[in-house]
C-alpha cells in the first residue's frame, strides 16, 4: 500500500516540478552557479563526449 501511495504521489508531483524548473544554462558556468546559489538548489553539470 505504501508503494502505491508513493507511486501516485510521484506521478502527480512530477508534472508540477517539471513545470517550475528553470531553463538550462549552457556554456556559462559562473552564471549557472550563481543562479543555483541564489535559489538554494544543487547544480547539475551534464557533460558528454562524442567519442
Amino acid at each position: 500500500m505504501r508503494a502505491l501511495a508513493a507511486a501516485l504521489l510521484l506521478a502527480f508531483a512530477l508534472p508540477v516540478v517539471a513545470a517550475t524548473h528553470p531553463a538550462a544554462v549552457q556554456d556559462d558556468y559562473p552564471r549557472a552557479l550563481s543562479e543555483a546559489r541564489a535559489r538554494g538548489v544543487p547544480l547539475l553539470v551534464d557533460v558528454w563526449a562524442p567519442w
